[in-house]
């Protein structure tokens, strides 16, 4: 992935620190070159693929962010893409797709229907499908993660990891169990209308969750996949939910307070730490996972507060 993607900046909170008495740091994947941590799985698993796969064209299924790594990796690797979508996925995340010289489909209804007609378009062309989370070589791009954590904050206790299907929590804390520092506590968060993993973790096995509207679109999903649901139990020692009106609280202090613009499911660790539903010890480490919010949607929120 060297030359690929970046190594984004792990940059200390000073108001998180003073709020919360421990020492907060901000991994800052809202600064990728897809202002989303997912370019990293998406160039791993398409450089892993060989020329022929390639050639038979990509294939990916997004509530954006994916899909804009896809369709980045498969320009600069000479492959063509086609990225299925939500038609309700923001207007930036879809038009960046398009930039990045993807086809792009819309379909109606959530992720989990723009997945389907992925699949099928995949079986129908022999296109090769990039699953966003549950794919061992996406997993593994993602927990690169985890050594840029280790090697910037190697006194690392904690790490706060927003959860949509589980690929970043699994890949990040499989590589700190990896490297030894089991004492590192992992912690998930979703939103309450995202809830499909927390609703696992509690049930003991993926249960079906009914979805609501959420800023946090990028973690929606209608029920966790039994495969992912078992890595991400692994590696993770707690998941816990935010509220919709905190996430927009996170957001704008976010703006405010460190010049940061993060996307609804990239500030939700943020408001977990903030709004007091976690409680860290530090020196810890919050995933700002994304940045792709749209600039009325962010003016929106700033108004608000």
């Amino acid at each position: 992935m060297a030359g690929h993607v970046y190594r984004t900046p792990l940059a200390r909170s000073d108001w998180l620190s003073e709020r919360t008495g421990a020492e907060i740091y901000l991994k800052l994947e809202c600064w990728q070159r897809t202002r989303s941590f997912k370019i990293r799985g998406a160039f791993n698993a398409a450089l892993l693929l060989s020329p022929a796969e390639r050639a038979k064209g990509l294939v990916a299924a997004s509530a954006g962010n994916h899909g804009q790594g896809v369709a980045l990796a498969a320009r600069e690797l000479g492959a063509r893409a086609t990225v299925f979508v939500p038609e309700s996925a923001p207007a930036t995340k879809k038009d960046r797709i398009v930039a990045f010289g993807a086809e792009l489909r819309e379909v109606p209804g959530i992720y989990d229907d723009a997945e389907a007609a992925a699949l099928a378009y995949a079986r129908e062309t022999g296109a090769t499908f990039l699953h966003p989370f549950a794919d061992p070589a996406v997993i593994a791009g993602q927990g690169t993660i985890g050594i840029e954590l280790l090697e910037d904050l190697p006194d690392l206790r904690e790490v706060v990891v927003p959860i949509g299907g589980g690929g970043l929590i699994t890949g990040i804390g499989t590589v700190l169990r990896a490297a030894g520092a089991a004492g590192t506590r992992v912690v998930g968060v979703q939103s309450e209308n995202t809830r499909s993993m927390y609703a696992a973790f509690e049930a003991g096995g993926p249960v079906e969750v009914a979805q609501g509207p959420s800023l946090a679109d990028g973690l929606a999903g209608g029920s966790a996949d039994p495969e992912s649901y078992e890595m991400v139990r692994a590696v993770t020692d707690e998941v816990v939910l935010v509220e919709e009106k905190v996430i927009e609280g996170a957001i704008r202090d976010l703006f405010h307070y460190d010049g940061v613009v993060a996307e609804g499911a990239g500030a939700v660790a943020v408001a977990a730490v903030s709004a007091g539903v976690l409680h860290l010890r530090g020196p810890a480490a919050l995933i700002v996972s994304g940045g792709n919010l749209d600039g009325s949607r962010l003016a929106e929120i700033l108004r608000g507060g």
